[in-house]
């Protein structure tokens, strides 16, 4: 007869042992795995936002506390107007902005630096289904993108709601090494699309 359970007894464990993983190859994501493999996916993973009133340094410790490199800007009705990297923050832009408006570093907030969503690359869910890792790939290189949001459009194309976001930088640590997607420059719509050739 089975003896029913109701603590858990306690073994006398050695002062070193080994301790098992994962093998580190089976972890790794492959090029051809689907591009929802690679995708941060906002229903699954809360996104971390920030309100654009704040200061870059209190967004620059919210990353750095939450372990994060971007957070989603977001304004009435918690909905996102842009996005703030580490990179804005720690590169060139709040210099440039402290030069041309006379603002002390301090004083500068995120909406002052941040990139509009409108500057955004943005891929449609529905695309990003149908695609493969190395397409995002090709195409953040394409674009000289380090991030692309993920956007579902209801059928009528009227409403649109942020589902996901892609990072170079996560990619790379999803396939174990650089994809080499340099910081980018903001560019418009346009620009983007000239790019891709569309």
């Amino acid at each position: 007869m089975k003896r029913e359970i109701t603590t858990i007894p306690l073994i006398e464990i050695r002062t070193a042992a080994p301790c098992d993983s994962p093998d580190r190859r089976s972890l790794l994501t492959s090029e051809d795995d689907p591009a929802l493999s690679v995708m941060t996916d906002f229903t699954r993973v809360p996104p971390i936002t920030i309100e654009p009133i704040m200061t870059i340094d209190y967004a620059l410790q919210k990353m750095k506390k939450q372990g994060v490199r971007l957070l989603l800007v977001t304004g009435e009705h918690d909905y996102v107007t842009g996005i703030i990297t580490s990179y804005d923050i720690q590169g060139e832009k709040p210099v440039k902005y402290a030069e041309e408006t006379g603002l002390n570093h301090n004083s500068i907030t995120v909406e002052m630096i941040m990139t509009p969503l409108s500057r955004m690359a943005a891929f449609d869910l529905e695309f990003v289904k149908q695609s493969l890792v190395r397409h995002v790939i090709a195409t953040l290189k394409q674009l000289n993108r380090q991030h692309a949001l993920v956007v579902s459009v209801d059928q009528g194309g009227r409403t649109q709601r942020i589902r996901g976001l892609f990072s170079s930088s996560q990619i790379s640590r999803s396939l174990g090494h650089d994809i080499g997607v340099s910081a980018n420059a903001a560019h418009s719509l346009a620009e983007m699309q000239r790019k891709l050739g569309h």
